[in-house]
Order: C-alpha cells, then structure tokens, then sequence
C-alpha cells in the first residue's frame, strides 16, 4: 500500500537525502517503495542540536536520512545515550526503547521515541527553576 504525502506550498520533504520542495499549489505525492522520508516540520538543523537529548534526535536523523554513512552514527548515538542514561536514570525507558528500535533499523521510530525524550528533558528543564524557588533556605 502506497504511502501518501500531502505538501503544502513551499512545504519541504527529504526523499532518501534529497531535499524536494513544492513549488505550485497543494501538491499529493504517492510512495509505492521503502524510503527514508522526513517533511520539514520534523528535521531538526544541526544548529538546533542545543540540548543533550536534542543531539540524540539530530544523530538518529542523521542515520535514518544518510544510510550509506551509517557507521559514522551508530556509534555516536551509542555514546549520547549512554551519556545520557547516565545523567537522567529516570530516562532509561525511553532510552531502552530507542536501542531496541535502532538496533531493528527502525528509524523513524527511534525519531518519534527521541521526539519524546526532548519532551521530557523540556519538562525536567521547566520544572527546575520552579523547585528551585520553592525550596527552603537555611538560615
């Protein structure tokens, strides 16, 4: 069953690490094969890569749209979560569901499980100042 991609005008889609970008009006695109394929909303620049869990996501994107160079990642990315499942114990169920989905050669999966690790690390992140601000001092 083929899958199907409606872009947007000026909407942007990688195709297997080709950047396509609709030129006209709502454009319906049908993909009868496999491909590695990420519209614009869910890549994430390098530049952005600002956070721990943010450059977990930017490595697995990278594997997932650059197969041929998959070597490169692999070991990066183990390295990342093994940093941080270090720094975030609470994160290992996450962190064991992106292992098991990478070491499956599901990466698009893996993205979406990244996806919720930077929701979490935002939510940890935003809950710090607050704790912080209610705790009491020593006098």
């Amino acid at each position: 069953m083929p899958l199907t991609i409606n872009l947007k005008p000026r909407e942007k889609l990688i195709l297997n690490g080709v950047v396509i970008e609709n030129s006209g009006p709502m454009a319906k695109i049908l993909i009868h094969t496999n491909a590695a394929l990420l519209r614009e909303k869910d890549v994430l620049p390098e530049e952005k890569a600002t956070t721990p869990a943010r450059r977990i996501y930017f490595a697995i994107q990278c594997q997932y749209l650059f197969a041929g160079k998959a070597e490169m990642f692999l070991a990066s990315i183990e390295r990342q979560l093994a940093e941080y499942e270090q720094a975030r114990p609470e994160s290992r169920a996450l962190l064991v569901e992106i292992r098991r989905l990478l070491a499956e050669d599901q990466f698009y999966r893996a993205l979406k499980t990244a996806k919720l690790l930077i929701q979490h690390e935002e939510a940890a992140a935003a809950a710090l100042p607050s704790a912080m601000a209610t705790k009491p001092t020593l006098a």
